[in-house]
């Protein structure tokens, strides 16, 4: 090899193995079209969608940002690592000389951002994908006659604002047909998407959102709105199928979706919104993610991480999870019904637990009267006193079996309430006789919320006491209300059994396993209320020795506690592929230091604040207090089975302390307490 040859050699090499050792530019992209307000509804009608289903996936998607379900906060939310909060004022995209796209109104984002109890990461898609060197575009926009409207350009910027490519200014062309004479220029905007050098593409269509507008205008009778609203579906139907005949299906990753809930109007039962995924590696079945855990259900912080699983990027400061396709047989019907059983948990939840708040309330308001009034009951006048309480008791596991049927509407669910209601006071009354009711009620209850965390929520997930994955604060595990009953539940069972076997040991065994199983990351994932059941059975063992409670006494709960954090915590992150909510939380605190924990604690203590002000629960505590000293006044506990209550109200107190909606547990704990008290107390 001569000196020339082996000089080109040298420079052939020094050009080629860099772009060699940095991985030649991957032809894989992600194309996110978003059809704002869309339903399932809308799907129907959508034939060409539906064959992209029967190629890909569907599921339901949470759509909430900081304070609700529409506007600029559900799209800002998908770009960042929490819920996020933006108005339309803060939103002022432009295109500048070089082809950029910018946000010049990015620091009222910030500002509005700044208080933000999430902590959101915003522009965090954007960065990532900057940080590995792809590249960002949007096309379209949802511009009324008189203002401008880019929403979406929120979900590909970076933490400056900026998305590389794109075109948000002469995508619309004039038409009388359609809401403020304008549409989306699809066949440009196909034009321009074919040709675009980004690796993640968002698209705009723009017009389901300006027809929602115009319809709040009063410009369209109900009629004409539906009509104009099929043909903009077609038109979008059309749009999609003629991207997807242009795509690479191994190299490409198309997500449809809305980020705002679906309009109202066309279907109530659509504040998740529809998600459908078509391309390379997705089965044709559900989508599921780990945030979810949830079959046909993920959340829209789960978007982010998607893009960057399938463009190879880092996740960094995200904090929800890829969003995978379960092979599986489910068609368009299933996930309609799946979406009607959660938006009617959804819309009963309130006022189910109010009025059963409410029932509580004027029982135990009742035993008082009758407590001070010191009358003694017998009779007929007894066992329907003893009814009622049981009711009490027993109200919510009916919500429970109600659950099993996944009701579709508001008709359903009232039905199988006022069934299972009726079959409960007929069971009451035919085992009226019995001493030892309670006790088999307890130990019923007991039985059924471990098999349902051993089935990981598998009976109670349609309940009103269960998570709700439209509110979004949990989608796993055991919540608040269901950790209160379950205390609730093993503190009247261990008093009865106290009461009639002097078994002292089966309380401990009771609270030690809920410890266990309401702590584990793959039950109940929930440490705030495994601390519940810790203080619970600390002040059992104090009253079982008959030691007395002092300041140096309060460190042991405090260490178990930490203790079980740290265990618990070990074996998420160590040992769970599917990481809970606690091991994020850790791993947040050890990347943010200190500060997080703050926030984190700070949040917690505003929740329980905010409902001790303004919730009916707090009433219900009230009267759960003014029983119980009525009835210690006349002394007529009994000793042993006190034991058990004590302890309970000592867990109450802790679950209430340390989680961020512990009054609802407190609420509900002690409404199965204070009626076992009751019924004791006029045997």
């Amino acid at each position: 090899m001569n000196v020339r040859k082996l000089l080109l050699f040298l420079i052939l090499t020094t050009i080629l193995v860099p772009s060699v050792s940095l991985g030649a530019k991957s032809d894989k992209k992600v194309y996110l079209i978003v059809v704002n307000r869309l339903t399932l509804k809308d799907i129907e009608t959508m034939g060409k969608l539906k064959n992209v289903i029967k190629e890909g996936s569907i599921g339901l998607k949470n759509t909430r940002g900081t304070s609700g379900y529409t506007g600029a906060e559900s799209f800002l939310t998908i770009n960042s690592s929490g819920k996020a909060y933006a108005n339309y004022a803060s939103i002022k995209f432009e295109t500048i000389e070089n082809g950029n796209i910018i946000n010049r109104s990015f620091t009222k984002l910030i500002n509005l951002n700044k208080d933000n109890k999430y902590t959101p990461y915003l522009g965090a898609i954007g960065d990532n994908l900057h940080r590995k060197g792809l590249k960002t575009a949007i096309y379209g926009n949802s511009n009324l006659e008189d203002m401008e409207i880019n929403t979406s350009a929120l979900i590909p910027m970076d933490s400056k604002g900026l998305i590389d490519y794109g075109n948000i200014d002469d995508i619309i062309v004039e038409t009388l047909d359609y809401p403020f004479f304008i549409k989306t220029d699809y066949n440009k905007m196909l034009e321009e998407i074919k040709e675009s050098p980004g690796d993640f593409i968002v698209v705009e269509t723009g017009d389901i959102e300006r027809l929602y507008r115009y319809k709040d205008k009063d410009n369209l009778s109900y009629e004409e709105f539906k009509d104009i609203r099929e043909k903009i579906l077609l038109d979008i139907d059309n749009f999609i199928e003629e991207l997807i005949k242009e795509l690479n299906k191994k190299s490409s990753l198309v997500m449809i979706t809305s980020p705002n809930s679906g309009d109202m109007k066309i279907d109530s039962n659509s504040k998740l919104a529809p998600i459908i995924l078509w391309g390379n590696e997705v089965e044709n079945g559900a989508l599921i993610s780990k945030t979810t855990g949830r079959e046909s259900v993920v959340a829209n912080i789960d978007i982010g991480p998607t893009i960057m699983d399938f463009l190879g990027a880092s996740k960094d400061g995200m904090s929800g999870t890829g969003i995978k396709s379960i092979k599986k047989d489910i068609n368009l019907i299933d996930i309609v019904k799946q979406s009607n059983s959660i938006n009617t948990t959804f819309r009963v939840r309130y006022n189910t637990l109010y009025y059963y708040g409410l029932f509580s309330m004027v029982s135990l308001i009742l035993g008082i009267i009758l407590v001070l009034a010191k009358v003694k009951l017998s009779g007929k006048v007894k066992e329907y006193t003893r009814i009622l309480f049981d009711m009490v008791i027993l109200l919510p596991i009916i919500f429970i079996f109600v659950s099993i049927f996944k009701p579709e509407n508001n008709y359903s669910f009232i039905l199988l309430l006022l069934f299972f209601i009726f079959i409960f006071i007929f069971i009451l009354w035919l085992t009226r006789k019995s001493n030892n009711q309670i006790m088999y009620i307890g130990g019923a209850y007991v039985f059924i919320i471990i098999l349902d965390l051993a089935l990981k929520g598998g009976i109670s997930k349609y309940s009103v006491l269960s998570h709700d994955p439209i509110i979004g604060a949990r989608y796993y595990g055991i919540g608040n209300e269901m950790v209160g009953l379950f205390l609730g539940t093993i503190i009247i069972f261990s008093a009865n059994i106290l009461k009639k076997y002097k078994r002292k040991i089966v309380p401990l065994i009771l609270l030690a396993l809920a410890i266990i199983l309401v702590g584990h990351p793959k039950y109940g994932a929930n440490i705030g209320g495994s601390m519940a059941f810790i203080v619970s059975a600390f002040f059992y063992i104090m009253e079982l020795f008959n030691k007395e409670l002092n300041i140096k006494g309060l460190i042991i709960p405090i260490f178990l506690i930490v203790v079980l954090i740290s265990i618990m915590g070990y074996i998420d992150i160590k040992f769970n592929p599917d990481t809970t909510h606690l091991g994020n939380t850790l791993l947040t605190i050890k990347n943010n230091e200190l500060h997080y924990l703050d926030r984190v604690m700070l949040r917690k203590a505003l929740m329980n604040i905010k409902l001790i002000g303004s919730s009916f629960w707090t009433y219900l505590l009230l009267v759960h207090m003014v029983l119980h000293g009525v009835i210690f006044n006349r002394n007529t506990e009994n000793a042993i089975s006190s034991m058990a209550r004590a302890a309970g109200i000592a867990g109450v107190i802790g679950g209430f302390l340390l989680n961020d909606s512990g009054l609802i547990l407190a609420a509900i704990c002690m409404n199965l307490i204070s009626s076992e008290l009751y019924l004791d107390y006029i045997e």
